[in-house]
């Protein structure tokens, strides 16, 4: 089994989904799958041109190995939005479950908040009864 270098283009058999590798060299070739023999097409990595095969391979392994860098970073930094979005939207829930809360107990006050002004009626119509009564003794 041959060990996949760093320069090599990694990529996946569109018909079969073999996991395919290649040296850099191979980008836009297009080659027989080993599993399933159909011709593919070697994709050209993001950011190499097909004549960048004529400049010194050196300058193309650093290329790439740069390209590769970025692209790890690339992915590191979607791995934190993906967590940072994660964070956020249970952050979100719990606030929801909260302003829920809120609005349940604000339900609750206000309906207890009806209930002393009935009462404040009924006891200032009773006052007032009274004071009638006590004016009529007079």
């Amino acid at each position: 089994m041959n060990d996949i270098k760093e320069t090599d283009i990694v990529f996946d058999c569109p018909v079969c989904g073999k996991s395919l590798a290649i040296d850099y060299r191979g980008a836009g070739l297009t080659i027989k799958c080993s599993d399933c023999q159909n011709d593919v097409q070697v994709p050209i990595p993001e950011g190499m041109e097909i004549d960048d095969l004529d400049r010194p391979s050196e300058d193309q392994e650093v290329k790439i190995i740069q390209l590769r860098r970025s692209f790890q970073n690339a992915q590191d930094r979607i791995a934190m939005l993906e967590g940072t979005i994660e964070d956020l939207m249970q952050r979100r829930d719990a606030l929801e479950r909260d302003r829920t809360e809120q609005r349940l107990k604000i339900g609750s006050i206000l309906e207890k908040v009806g209930l002393i002004e009935t009462l404040l009626k009924d006891v200032s119509g009773a006052v007032n009864a009274v004071s009638d009564i006590c004016r009529a003794e007079s």
